[in-house]
């Protein structure tokens, strides 16, 4: 058995035509588009054939491919009884319509350069008579020395003045008459090529193979190449069959391409890695401390900037054309409607999710993010997804002011969104269906998921969903609830470990059984040891607020002021198991020695003196009511002014 030859080759070199064209055999070699690997910004696209090589030296010409391709970015691999001399590459261009009209398109085009010249030379003899005029005009003095008018000249040149005018007169109306008919026949010629069918052309790369065989063989024949218009972005299914059961998280890429070519029938890998980001190592700048007097805000904004912190140091990057990603808080929460913009190119403003997407323009070096009450940021254009936390906007109020929300004590009646659904469970059990198996390969850089299944995505940008994975994850439920700002109770899924299974921060949308909850954000650049992730209220429980205790005084003596609240929050559990729930509210903070916060009773809460926030941990069996009470004084000098809830 004859051995075969394996010569991967980057084409670093190459040139229009080979030397030895002239004594080559050229052969065209039909290739389809085997595999395509989707980064999130990027393909890398992989074309396969099985060809004959003719024996001697040979010219194999791939045709038909984009022209965005970087001809000396293009990797060649063969195998089989041949040798592969050299590669390079040519464009040629095709004729799709119009090049029967062509000829006569030419002829009208001749003819109208002629008639453009004829209205030239008639323009010039227009100048030509307006000089005669301008000097007939500066004649008109007839006069004899010392002896005044000469009325027999007088009479002759008033003569020819007068017939030579009239001439001119005609001259130029004939003149115009002839510009006119010209003008006239320029308009037809124009209709006329006009009505001609336009002539369209379309260029393709052809990537040129020189081989060389002692007899003619067999082989087969690879190549890949670099895309740039192309990409995917991270989408979750999270489904709650039940808080008893695991959480359901399906991994979907949603793919979209516009390189110019359809991928029809591919095999398909979805891959994490990002290859047009900056691969340089950053570098340490001097740390210095400042002191933080601004309390939880102050904490917001380092959390806000640690989030911030690589992106800030990344360079430009010139090949990002366009950018993505999510803008929140120092919390993790989306920001809605906050402005995104770059130098000379339009302004987006985030959606209900803080999605953005924004195209670059050409010199556009930076961009800048910008939320009301949130300090703005201007970060470097380095990657086509850029995730931005923004840090409030750190005030120092003069005044420690209160506010909550009234409690109505009307009770809508709601269906409970966890009731039983044990019918649809088991016809969806029976309408189950299998989804194409997914290999995972991993590296140190990124993770790549190979797809058993045929996909055919077009080249129009419009994005299809493309299934990664499904996992069942371990979580703990909980409710969580904030009645000072929202009445509502919220199941919260809390999973631990969750960094083992190859997440990336993208949309959330929230199913619990058939039903649709809502749609969240997934920010994993924010997530510590534990992914909480927000499912939704449950009308069922219901959390109350209400003042219970209120009381102002001033001391005759010091002349301070001492004012006193007490608050009383209920949980009732409308539904047939018992839940775990965490409360939070909070205590005022004074950025003032004269003013002192005391917590007079916490009914068993933890305080954080740093943030002000007190927080319970509760039981709640089905059917029943659990209460807590917390109270709180503030003194302050009769001058400053003080506000609470009233």
């Amino acid at each position: 058995m004859r051995s075969f030859t394996l010569l991967p080759l980057i084409m670093a070199a190459l040139v229009t035509l080979p030397l030895h064209a002239s004594e080559d055999t050229e052969k065209e070699v039909r290739h389809a588009i085997d595999h395509v690997t989707v980064y999130r910004q990027g393909a890398q696209i992989k074309r396969t054939t099985t060809t004959v090589v003719p024996a001697g030296t040979a010219t194999l010409v791939f045709p038909g491919l984009p022209t965005a391709i970087d001809p000396s970015q293009v990797r060649i691999t063969g195998t089989g009884d041949f040798t592969i001399l050299s590669v390079t590459h040519r464009y040629h261009t095709d004729t799709l319509s119009g090049a029967e009209s062509q000829a006569e398109r030419e002829r009208l085009q001749v003819e109208r350069n002629s008639l453009y010249h004829d209205m030239q030379q008639e323009q010039h003899w227009y100048t030509i008579l307006d000089k005669e005029e301008q000097l007939l005009a500066s004649h008109t003095q007839f006069t004899v020395k010392d002896s005044g008018v000469d009325l027999t000249r007088l009479i002759d040149a008033t003569r020819f003045m007068r017939e030579r005018r009239i001439e001119l007169l005609q001259e130029r109306q004939a003149i115009d008459q002839r510009i006119g008919d010209m003008q006239a026949s320029l308009t037809k010629l124009d209709q006329a090529m006009a009505a001609l069918p336009p002539l369209r052309t379309e260029t393709h790369l052809e990537i040129m193979i020189h081989t060389e065989a002692s007899a003619q063989t067999s082989g087969a024949i690879s190549f890949g190449y670099w895309m740039q218009n192309a990409g995917w972005d991270p989408a979750y299914n999270a489904r709650v069959e039940s808080v008893a059961d695991p959480l359901k998280l399906e991994s979907i890429a949603l793919v979209r391409q516009q390189t110019g070519e359809d991928w029809d029938r591919v095999n398909l890998s979805v891959s994490t890695g990002t290859p047009n980001r900056n691969r340089s190592k950053p570098n340490l700048s001097p740390w210095f401390l400042h002191a933080n007097h601004h309390g939880a805000r102050g904490a917001a904004a380092s959390t806000a900037a640690a989030a911030n912190q690589w992106l800030k140091t990344q360079p430009y990057n010139p090949a990002v054309r366009q950018v993505r990603g999510q803008l929140y808080d120092a919390q993790g929460q989306p920001l809605i409607g906050a402005t995104v913009s770059v130098p000379g190119g339009r302004s987006v403003v985030t959606d209900v999710n803080g999605f953005y997407m924004i195209d670059v323009p050409q010199n556009a070096r930076n961009i800048s993010y910008q939320s009301i009450g949130m300090v703005a940021e201007n970060i470097n254009i380095s990657n086509c997804v850029m995730d931005v936390a923004l840090a409030p906007a750190v005030e120092v109020l003069d005044e420690v002011v209160m506010s909550g929300y009234a409690i109505a004590e009307e009770e809508v009646e709601r269906g409970s969104l966890f009731g039983s659904r044990r019918e649809r469970l088991a016809e969806r059990a029976a309408q189950a269906f299998d989804y194409a198996a997914v290999t995972v390969q991993s590296t140190p850089t990124q993770t790549r998921f190979d797809i058993d299944a045929k996909y055919s995505i077009a080249s129009d940008g419009v994005v299809q969903s493309v299934r990664i994975k499904n996992m069942e994850v371990p979580a703990e439920f909980l409710y969580e609830a904030t009645p000072k700002l929202d009445a509502q109770a919220y199941l919260m899924a809390h999973v631990l470990d969750w960094e083992e299974l190859d997440l990336i921060s993208g949309r959330l949308r929230i199913y619990f059984e058939d039903d649709f909850v809502g749609e969240s954000s997934l920010a994993l650049n924010l997530a510590s040891d534990t992914l909480s992730l927000s499912l939704g209220p449950d009308p069922a429980i219901q959390v109350r607020r209400k003042l219970e205790g209120h009381d102002n005084k001033t001391n005759v003596i010091t002349g301070k002021r001492e004012l006193k609240r007490e608050w009383e929050i209920t949980v009732d559990n409308r539904k047939s198991q018992p839940i775990r729930i965490i409360i939070d509210d909070q205590l005022p903070l004074s950025n003032d020695e004269d003013v002192v916060v005391k917590a007079e009773a916490l009914g068993g809460g933890k305080l954080d003196k740093d943030t002000g926030r007190v927080e319970w941990d509760l039981i709640v069996k089905p059917g029943e009511r659990e209460g807590l009470r917390f109270k709180y004084s503030v003194q302050a000098p009769r001058e400053t002014p003080i506000r609470l809830d009233s």
